[in-house]
């Protein structure tokens, strides 16, 4: 299969126990098999517990490539890098079991694995696409949006972009929001762009971290903080409608060169 795009996404261990009992790595796994059988590209990186299994799927998937192995301690946006995220707290209005500091530290390092991937290049492709592992657990019409995602896989796109799909129609710059509730501008689970686009998110995510944490005294997540990118910064992606289902992949077809 002719692919164009380059899918990343990471399991990482950062709990003791599964918080929740419908969401087991088994149950995760089986959600993410349902996009490797459409023979997407898929490069991910995972923590050493599950080695072993990736390993045994790496070779019989021909379309999976295991890039790293991590651990809670390495992650890019964690205190090891950024020692300062221990002063601050985490939002007041969280899931206390599900929103720790290192499921903060997870989700902000969704554009690091993407970088890594992008230097990295196995499949050689100019386009790269994040998606959460187990994106398929939330469509409604799964086999359906799956088919999308191979199609958009397979196209040729016309220029250099970046492009983030959101639930709120309005950018957000309201501080005392920002630090205590979670901010909907942007879905989080799924965006794609260019090397050269993603390479810029990377570089503006990295350099502004730190002046974030300062602002907002808080460690959250990374759909927060893209919200006060995109305000503050040069931070500028597409975006378009959606929500947490089947419409989150439905990007615009005006990015697709058609005959």
């Amino acid at each position: 299969m002719i692919s164009n795009i380059t899918f990343v996404t990471s399991y990482i261990k950062i709990y003791e126990d599964d918080y929740d009992i419908n969401r087991t790595f088994e149950k995760r796994l089986e959600f993410f098999l349902k996009l490797a059988d459409t023979g997407i590209n898929i490069c991910i990186f995972i923590s050493p517990e599950f080695e072993e299994i990736f390993t045994d799927i790496c070779g019989k998937y021909k379309n999976i490539k295991l890039i790293d192995i991590y651990t809670k301690d390495t992650l890019r946006f964690s205190n090891k890098y950024f020692p300062e995220v221990d002063l601050y707290n985490l939002p007041n209005n969280r899931n206390h079991l599900k929103d720790t500091k290192n499921y903060m530290y997870l989700m902000n390092s969704k554009i690091d694995f993407v970088k890594k991937t992008i230097d990295i290049n196995p499949f050689s492709t100019e386009y790269f696409c994040w998606f959460d592992f187990s994106l398929p657990y939330i469509f409604k019409n799964t086999n359906k949006t799956i088919e999308q995602i191979k199609f958009i896989s397979q196209q040729k796109y016309k220029d250099t972009f970046l492009i983030f799909p959101g639930c709120w129609n309005c950018k957000i710059n309201d501080i005392n929001f920002i630090k205590d509730n979670i901010c909907w501008r942007f879905c989080g689970g799924f965006f794609i762009g260019d090397k050269k686009s993603l390479i810029n998110f990377y570089e503006l995510s990295i350099n502004n971290f730190t002046k974030f944490l300062s602002i907002t005294k808080t460690v959250s997540w990374e759909v927060n903080y893209w919200a006060w990118l995109e305000s503050n910064t040069d931070f500028k992606p597409l975006w378009y409608l959606a929500d947490h289902n089947d419409s989150i992949i439905n990007i615009p077809e005006n990015l697709y060169i058609t005959n």
